[in-house]
């Protein structure tokens, strides 16, 4: 299958979705922020780039069997301690796509939150059929990172007996059971210097405590090393705090392909 991205980021996503083999191509991406921009373009240099999902839809973009996103977080993350956030609520403009083309398979990356269910309403609205994975990355990378990943797709039959693949897999747990906190580094955070009870530190002895380096930062996150080349160590804070944590969309992945490959060949077609 092929796949589009929405707020891509630095490529967690679809790094992952094509290490699983759902999807063996990446049509599109839209990001906005330049040195994101780069990383793609670095890692995908024959993937079309848009920077405005404000100026996307189906009207420039080709169409795919899977688009995937983690819509900006700050307007229902937790970390703002309820401040208020001049950062807009972009779900909509994810729906605005996800309806002009219409692919297959919807997922949707963001932190746990109680307008989960607005989303998944919405994608019902539109003919799709959800479940949510609630996966924490701490069982992949060690990064206790705990985000719902909303799964839709257009084929009614077996829907719900998608979720009984996706409970056999480890970090992967349904999200009626929910899921907290594990041993391991605390989730990662955009800031690159901040000492505070929200972040983890290291222990060099001798009284010397730190915040970790770019190097760890990049594989708490779980992308290969270099990937995020050219980047300093502020920027490394700020795009893996934002990122998707490519095993998890990988193991994700391969339920879904193993899922489909399951089904009646009239379901796939159809």
């Amino acid at each position: 299958m092929t796949g589009g991205s929405l707020f891509s980021g630095v490529g967690g996503f679809e790094l992952g979705l094509l290490r699983s083999g759902l999807i063996t191509e990446v049509k599109w991406q839209v990001e906005i922020d330049g040195f994101c921009q780069r990383i793609l373009a670095k890692h995908f240099p024959d993937t079309k780039r848009y920077a405005d999902i404000r100026d996307c839809g189906r009207h420039n973009l080709d169409p795919v069997d899977v688009i995937f996103g983690g819509d900006p977080c700050p307007v229902r993350s937790r970390a703002r301690a309820h401040r208020p956030t001049i950062h807009p609520d972009l779900s909509g403009y994810f729906l605005a796509v996800v309806g002009g083309l219409r692919p297959r398979w919807v997922l949707r990356e963001n932190v746990p939150a109680s307008d989960d269910t607005h989303f998944q309403t919405a994608l019902e609205l539109l003919g799709y059929r959800t479940v949510v994975i609630r996966a924490n990355a701490a069982p992949f990378t060690g990064q206790n990172r705990v985000r719902d990943f909303i799964v839709g797709c257009v084929e009614d039959a077996g829907i719900r007996g998608f979720e009984k693949s996706y409970v056999r897999q480890g970090g992967l747990r349904p999200v009626e059971t929910g899921q907290g906190a594990e041993e391991g580094y605390p989730c990662l955070t955009t800031h690159d210097r901040r000492y505070d009870a929200r972040d983890g530190y290291i222990w060099e002895g001798r009284g010397y405590l730190r915040v970790a380096d770019r190097d760890e930062r990049t594989k708490l996150s779980g992308f290969p090393e270099g990937w995020l080349g050219g980047l300093s160590n502020t920027r490394v804070a700020r795009v893996t705090g934002n990122a998707v944590v490519p095993q998890v969309a990988e193991a994700i992945g391969r339920i879904i392909k193993e899922w489909v490959q399951l089904q009646p060949t009239t379901t796939r077609q159809s």
